[in-house]
């Protein structure tokens, strides 16, 4: 492309409404430039209401995936989801066979291998739950060490619990395998967060009275970040996908798209 063609362009896009110029940009990188459709990248997730929700068929749906497809409304960009186990998904990442992940907790560990983006686009908080009977009686941290706690395997909740060796808790795959553990008094307790915990109960009648959250409350928040892998060259992707969820964040449409799962759940 003739330099002042591409000079052209950049100028133009710079005059555009802010919602387009991340396209416009990505469409002026070397070997995108006449591109009818980028390379997919490759996204590991797995079930975790609302955000990574199966469909009536298995397909996932949910906030998680609603916002993928605004961010490649947006840029152009195209998203090839693959479900797996949370800490699969993270080692995918390590290794640099997969691109990304949403729903990410930011910690040193993963800093490592993780290139964040620095807007977080939702808050969460990590709390305890159990049987009602139990459940007004532990009002400390101290007090978690008299019980078994059920936690999902690779996941981050706060400090000093994810690096406490003395307490004695028990990894599982999912958030759906703790409460139906705690349901049937496999557990004594588990650990969550708020916004996907609450959800669960909301819209399962089964659950609903029978599993509540402790008194004691940690003082914490889970902030969840979209993150790359450090082994990915995607810079110019990530700067499109940057740019667009920070308008996403400011126009308000991520906590209207939560708005909605949450009132579908009551």
């Amino acid at each position: 492309m003739p330099l002042g063609v591409v000079l052209w362009s950049l100028l133009s896009s710079l005059a555009r409404p802010k919602r387009h110029r991340c396209l416009a940009v990505l469409l002026l990188l070397p070997g995108l430039v006449g591109a009818e459709e980028p390379v997919p990248l490759r996204v590991m997730t797995d079930f975790w209401p609302p955000f990574r929700i199966a469909g009536p068929e298995g397909e996932l749906r949910g906030l998680d995936l609603d916002l993928l497809n605004e961010l490649g409304r947006r840029t152009g960009l195209r998203f090839e989801v693959q479900r797996a186990p949370w800490s699969r998904g993270l080692a995918a990442l390590e290794r640099g066979s997969a691109d990304l992940m949403t729903g990410l907790a930011r910690t040193p560990e993963r800093e490592r291998y993780i290139d964040y983006l620095e807007r977080p686009y939702f808050t969460c908080a990590p709390r305890f739950y159990s049987r009602p009977e139990l459940a007004q009686g532990v009002t400390g941290y101290p007090q978690l060490s008299h019980y078994d706690i059920g936690f999902v395997r690779g996941s981050a909740y706060f400090e000093p619990f994810d690096s406490d060796t003395a307490l004695h808790k028990v990894g599982v795959a999912s958030e759906g395998q703790l409460l139906d553990m705690l349901r049937h008094k496999r557990l004594q307790l588990v650990i969550g967060t708020d916004c996907q915990v609450d959800y669960e109960l909301l819209r399962d009648p089964h659950l609903a009275g029978r599993i509540v959250k402790l008194a004691y409350r940690p003082p914490a928040r889970t902030e969840l970040f979209l993150g790359f892998s450090r082994q990915r060259p995607l810079q110019a992707q990530r700067r499109a996908i940057a740019e667009a969820m920070g308008q996403m964040i400011d126009e308000g449409w991520v906590l209207d798209a939560a708005r909605r799962y949450r009132r579908g759940a009551q």
